[in-house]
Order: structure tokens, then C-alpha cells, then sequence
């Protein structure tokens, strides 16, 4: 219910109706009771959206684009603007006498956070900051612990924060810089940096470096000193899950802690034993985002309410706003050993062409902008999800959210471009790829592109036949989805190229590999460090495999080569694998068991019927309700449930579906007939056609291949193997590596 009965209690305003809002801020508002008066958002449609969700009549809402229109109707304000408007916003807010609760950074520049500090209290008015972490019980308890001596001198600290980023982002807001302020540092490391000032105190960045390119870093690592003589390091990333946890070892003992969720992972006798107001590790219980979320917005409402002061007053967030801006200013390149581009094939696309990629937020189309982008081309990025781009954005590049299924869309996109390279595909939705196809080719034909580019797949021969697999293959089994509809795109591509002279070709990848591929790269890594990966018979069946750089060596030549025009290209590496050596190599690259092989009548058997679906469920319910949410009206349907839910049984979804689970070790991963029977073909892709009529010449076999992706896979998986070690025996896993300096670093 409301809380206005109440005299005491200030009119609110919220301002910037983003995801944060929606998903977070408003619903633990109106857990509270307090729910706002006013809205202001640029966005017409977001404003009508919030407004029917605050809990009061949709006619009782004022709604404005900017604040100071009906600056009389509230007294104070929840700001979630984008980053860099947190300082001139807030301090006008506070100017014009308002309360704030600003969600983190405080501020993009410390000149900007100190400013506002000085006219909140100049103003006598409460100035907060949403760095809700402060609010878990680990993080008092942690901090207790190291100021109880316990641990001694602290001499090393290493925490390590990341995941891949999917969040469903109403604005492209974080990923501009102009906008955010910056990147994985400016947005998950204001509360990293946060939680390890709020339990070292002062730290001193001494080395920092980042992946960004002219864009919002999506990757970085920060080497610090602490004021008493140890040295710690923090790494973070929107691209890889990492332990998301901080070890910390002193002279006297070590403790290793979560860093959002209330757990203490492994510790030194006496840290596991300490206590801190009645809570042990071993007696912590969860606290989910919910109730962090409604910790921080009761405690705004009470200060501002009085006497109390904030528990986050807003010269905690200043310290943080401190430590990154000091990062940016020592800022250097960091330094991937996989990166390193090989220069482009003779006569390929040049300085200043201007080139559109569609699907550029997928693997084969992200490096394919890299690899544009250093060789001086002007790409945009046509995507249909901003929260998957954070490596794109790390680019000099424009993005471009766009449903190819609007043709009008897809013209704006496409507009100006000299090349276009269509690599977008929708699993979802055979609509959507015959539509978005068909609006390529016309807005192409309409702007006079020099080159289409349509990338296809060697899947449209699947089930393969034995023997040499060429362009000239018969076509593969229609009942399946995947081949159905490449096999109609590129029907689309080549008769558009043919029939209507559209200067068009399609690209036929094979097994794509190298860093960042998630069905090839990722997906036999996380399968062979958390469990057992099956192949049938002997795993003696035929993998032609192509090293993502070689792919887009035939990209590039597609696109400038006048014989590419109306022909099809398998593009596969210079020479074939079994399957028990792709899998083994990938093993042995991460220092795992290599995979099983099972006779394929028992392969079969395991594939039977209901039962193998009921046991991948059963296997991990939350998982599944983990990606239900992650569609916005499924998750906005949850919520409305869950906030209307008794607490004890709000209390028990929130614990069950969306604790800290979410990856299970010691699964068997058996291939589905599918999968079976590419792992049994004796077909082998020939690229005789690619070397005659484009010059494709491949410069890595298998071998160098794997060569080039071992130090990413040391990268990427260090942690999971990691927690593989601590869930497969009772005794501590080794401290996670420490990596090399600053130069050097991985």
C-alpha cells in the first residue's frame, strides 16, 4: 500500500525508465509501499510502459521528458540516467533542493561526484549511491574479519569478476562512450572497486590496461598497492564467466568470498571459524538481488525521512569514481596473444570502404569487424541485440539495432554501404531468415552495393555422403531446420546474383573454430572441463575444420573477387582431423580427461526417447528458469507474480530458481543423432574451387589452429577448471594463477 497517508513521506520521481528500473528498482519500490508520483524519460513509450506498472492509477502518474517541468510535483528523485549524467543531473537535482539516490558511478570524473557532495550538503540534502552490494552480509562480515587481524598483514588480494554479458538493455546507453563513461570498469567496477575499498581501505592503481579500441573496454586488469605494503590485482569482463569471487591472504591466515552472493568459498582454520554479528560461514544464508534492491531503497526512504543517516552516504562512491578515473588516465593496451591479425589477403577490401556486417555480434561476424576495422574499412553493425554486442563495442564502429524483417529498416542499415557481409541467421524463426534475406538482397539492389556477401554453411549437405563434399554435393535432408533454411537463403542469394545481376555470392563455412566460437570453442571446452564428452565408435569419423582467421581470409576474398559473383564456396582448412583428434587436442590444451567412446548401439540407447529430455531438466531446473527470464514479458509476467506472492513463498522462488546455481559438474555429454552421425562421416570438405577462382590459400592447419586458440582457452577457462577442481574432491583447489604482469597479461 502506499505510504502518502504518512505526512513524512516525500513525493517521488523517478528519472530514466531503463531496465534497471523496470526490472529492479521499481518493483522493490513498491515492495516498500513507496511508489513514485513522477516519471521523466526522453522515451514516450517507456514513460507509458513504467507508468502502468508503479502500483498507482496510470491517470495519477505525471510523466515529462525533463525533470525540471515538474520539478514542483516531487521532493525526491531515483536517478538511472546513463553514466555520464549522473554529475550534471545530480547536482542540479541537489541545486534545486531535491534528495537523490543516484545508481552507481556516483559520477564519471571525481571533480563531478565532489561537486555534488558539496551541494548536498551546502543544501542540507541527502545525496546516496546504489552500490547495494555494501548490503550483503559477506561484505560486513569480510570486512570485520580483516580488521579483527585474523588474517594477519594483507599481503595479496586477487579478485576476479566477470560473465558474458546478456543483459535485455532498453538503450545502447552502456555501451557508447559517450554515454556510460566508460566500460567493464566504469559499470561492474564501481562495485568491485567499492567492496574492496569498503575492506582494505585505500589502494593505490599502479598498472591498467584494457581492450578497448576506440569503444567501451570490454575486458581489463587492474594491478594496485595496498597502504600497508601487500600488492593485489582485479581482472574483470563482460566476455567470460570468471569466479566472481576475491581471495584474500594475509600473513596469519586467507579467506576466498563471493563478491555478490553471501558465500564464503575456502578460507585458513581461524577464518572459517570467525563470527560477526552471530554469523559465521557456515551459518551465512542467501541474499538475493531483491532484497539488495529493497535494502537500499528502505534505507533512501529513511534518511530521507530523518534523523537517520544514509548507510551509503555519497562520499563512498566518490572513492571509486577516484580509482577509475586514475585507471583511465594510466590506461595501456592489453595484450591477447590470439589477436595478433594476420595481414589480409593481396587486393582485399582497403582503407575508407565502407562496409555493413549483419549478425556482427555473432562470432564469425565479430571477427570479421575486427579484422575491418584494423584494416582501416568503415563498418556498421547491424544487430538485433544491443546487450550481446560489448565486443563490438570496444570498436570504432556504428551499431545499428535492426529487425531485418523491416525492410525499411534494413535500407536505413544498409544505406551508403559499398560491401555488405550478411552473416545474421535467426534459429527462431524460418520467417525472420527467408524475410531478412529477401530485404538484404533488395536494399542492395536498391543502393547499388559493389558485393553481397551471404554466409552460409557446409550443414546444407548434411547428412554428409562419404567421400569428397564439394559445391556440387547434393543438397542435404530438408527435414531438418537448419539445412531447410540456409539452404533457402541461399537459394534467395545465388538466384537474385543469376537471374537479376546482383553482384552476389555465398560463403559455405565448415567446422568453425578459434577464440570466442561458442559451438566449437567455448562448447567442447566447458563440456570436457565439467564432465565427459562422448564419441561414438572411436571418434574416427572425418572433421573439416576451418581456424576462424582462414574463414575470413575467404570472406574478404568473396567480397573483391570478380569470379565470386553468383558461385557458392565451401571455405575449410588445408587439411582434415578425426574427431577423437579435435576433441583430444581441446583436452589436452586445458590439461582435462579426453573424451570417451562408446559403442554406438549404447549412444543410442542413451538417446532414447522422453527419458533423455525429463533427465536434462531434472538435471538443473534453475538453469531452465534462469533463460526463461531472460525473455523481457516472461520475466515481466514472473515478477508481477512473485511481488503479489506471500514473502515465505516469494522468499522460497527467489531461493530456489535464482540462487547462486547454474552449473553442474559431472554430467555425460552424449551426442543426439544428430550430433552422432557428423561425428561418424567419412565426407570431407574440398576448397579446390575457393583456391582456383579466389586465390583462398588457408594458412593454419589443425595443428596451428589449436596453437593460436591455446592461450584463449588458458584465458577463458582458467576459473571453470578451477571450480571443476574444488567440486571434484574435498580438498582445496589451488589459488587461482597469477598472471603476469601488466604487458604481459593474458
Amino acid at each position: 500500500m502506499p505510504l502518502r497517508s504518512r505526512p513524512d513521506t516525500p513525493r517521488l520521481a523517478i528519472i530514466g525508465c531503463g531496465a534497471v528500473v523496470e526490472h529492479h528498482l521499481l518493483p522493490a519500490l513498491r515492495r516498500q509501499g513507496w511508489t513514485p508520483e513522477v516519471l521523466v524519460d526522453r522515451s514516450p513509450a517507456r514513460l507509458s510502459l513504467l507508468a502502468g506498472r508503479t502500483g498507482r492509477r496510470r491517470s495519477a502518474v505525471i510523466t515529462a521528458p525533463d525533470w525540471r517541468e515538474v520539478a514542483d510535483h516531487f521532493d525526491a528523485a531515483v536517478v538511472a540516467t546513463p553514466h555520464t549524467t549522473h554529475g550534471p543531473l545530480g547536482l542540479a537535482l541537489l541545486e534545486a533542493g531535491k534528495h537523490v539516490f543516484m545508481e552507481k558511478p556516483l559520477a564519471t570524473t571525481s571533480a563531478q561526484a565532489t561537486a555534488m557532495i558539496a551541494a548536498a550538503e551546502e543544501q542540507k540534502r541527502v545525496l546516496t549511491v546504489g552500490l547495494l552490494r555494501r548490503y550483503l552480509t559477506v561484505a560486513r562480515w569480510t570486512r570485520a574479519l580483516i580488521a579483527s587481524g585474523v588474517l594477519g598483514t594483507i599481503r595479496r588480494v586477487e579478485a576476479r569478476e566477470g560473465f558474458v554479458f546478456n543483459w535485455a538493455t532498453s538503450s545502447d546507453a552502456l555501451l557508447r562512450r559517450d554515454l556510460s563513461g566508460g566500460g567493464v570498469l566504469m559499470d561492474t567496477g564501481a562495485h568491485t572497486l567499492d567492496l574492496l575499498g569498503y575492506w582494505l581501505g585505500d589502494i593505490t592503481p599502479i598498472a591498467y590496461a584494457d581492450d578497448g579500441e576506440g569503444g567501451v573496454e570490454a575486458d581489463c586488469i587492474l594491478d594496485f598497492a595496498l597502504a600497508g605494503g601487500g600488492r593485489g590485482r582485479l581482472e574483470l569482463s563482460r566476455t567470460r564467466d570468471l569466479s566472481n569471487t576475491a581471495r584474500i591472504e594475509g600473513t596469519e591466515g586467507f579467506v576466498e568470498v563471493a563478491l555478490y552472493r553471501n558465500e564464503v568459498l575456502a578460507g585458513s582454520e581461524a577464518a572459517l571459524a570467525f563470527v560477526h554479528e552471530g554469523v559465521s560461514p557456515a551459518t551465512m544464508k542467501p541474499q538475493l538481488f531483491p532484497a539488495l534492491f529493497d535494502a537500499e531503497m528502505r534505507d533512501f526512504l529513511h534518511s530521507v525521512r530523518g534523523p537517520e543517516r544514509p548507510s551509503l552516504p555519497a562520499i563512498a562512491g566518490l572513492r571509486s569514481v577516484r580509482w577509475i578515473e586514475t585507471c583511465y588516465g594510466m590506461r595501456q593496451p592489453l595484450d591477447r596473444p590470439w589477436d595478433a591479425v594476420p595481414g589480409a589477403p593481396a587486393g582485399t577490401i582497403g582503407a575508407g570502404t565502407r562496409v555493413a556486417v549483419t549478425g556482427a555480434s555473432g562470432f564469425i561476424g565479430g571477427r570479421l569487424v575486427e579484422r575491418l576495422v584494423r584494416a582501416g574499412a568503415d563498418v556498421t553493425c547491424l544487430i538485433r541485440e544491443i546487450g550481446s554486442s560489448t565486443r563490438l563495442a570496444r570498436l570504432p564502429v556504428r551499431l545499428m539495432r535492426t529487425d531485418l524483417a523491416d525492410a525499411g529498416q534494413v535500407s536505413a542499415g544498409l544505406k551508403g554501404a559499398e560491401i555488405v557481409f550478411h552473416c545474421a541467421y535467426d534459429p527462431r524463426s524460418r520467417k525472420q531468415n527467408l524475410e531478412g534475406a529477401r530485404n538484404i538482397i533488395r536494399a542492395c539492389a536498391e543502393h547499388g552495393v559493389r558485393r553481397l556477401v551471404h554466409v552460409s554453411t557446409f550443414s546444407v549437405y548434411e547428412p554428409f555422403p562419404d567421400g569428397p563434399l564439394t559445391e556440387e554435393t547434393r543438397d542435404g535432408d530438408p527435414s531438418w531446420i537448419y539445412v531447410r533454411d540456409k539452404l533457402a537463403m541461399e537459394a534467395e542469394v545465388l538466384s537474385a546474383a543469376r537471374e537479376r545481376g546482383l553482384p552476389a555470392t555465398v560463403v559455405q563455412p565448415t567446422i568453425v573454430y578459434g577464440p570466442f566460437c561458442k559451438p566449437w570453442t567455448n562448447a567442447p571446452a566447458e563440456m570436457l572441463i565439467t564432465g565427459e564428452v562422448v564419441l561414438p565408435e572411436r571418434g574416427e569419423g572425418v572433421c573439416s575444420a576451418v581456424f576462424i582467421d582462414d574463414l575470413v581470409d575467404g570472406m574478404l576474398l568473396a567480397a573483391t573477387r570478380q569470379e565470386a559473383i553468383g558461385e557458392r564456396f565451401i571455405l575449410s582448412g588445408p587439411d582434415h582431423v578425426t574427431w577423437a583428434t579435435f576433441y583430444g587436442e581441446f583436452a589436452r590444451a586445458l590439461g582435462v580427461r579426453p573424451p570417451a567412446f562408446w559403442p554406438l548401439d549404447r549412444v543410442g540407447r542413451a538417446n532414447h526417447g522422453l527419458m533423455r529430455d525429463i533427465k536434462l531438466v531434472a538435471r538443473n531446473p534453475k538453469r531452465i528458469m534462469q533463460i526463461i527470464v531472460r525473455w523481457p514479458p516472461a520475466r515481466q509476467v514472473l515478477q508481477a507474480g512473485l511481488d503479489a506472492s506471500p514473502k515465505p513463498l516469494r522468499a522460497l522462488v527467489d531461493r530456489y530458481y535464482f540462487g547462486s546455481g547454474g552449473r553442474v559438474f559431472g554430467q555425460v555429454f552424449v551426442p543426439d543423432p544428430q550430433k552422432t552421425a557428423l561425428y561418424l562421416t567419412k565426407g570431407a570438405a574440398e576448397i579446390g574451387k575457393a583456391q582456383r577462382l579466389l586465390g583462398y590459400a588457408p594458412r593454419h592447419g589443425f595443428a596451428a589452429g589449436m596453437q593460436a586458440t591455446r592461450p584463449y582457452l588458458e584465458w577463458a577457462f582458467a576459473d571453470l577448471r578451477r571450480a571443476a577442481q574444488r567440486a571434484a574432491g574435498p580438498s582445496e583447489p589451488p589459488p587461482a594463477p597469477v598472471a603476469p604482469g601488466i604487458a604481459d597479461a593474458r
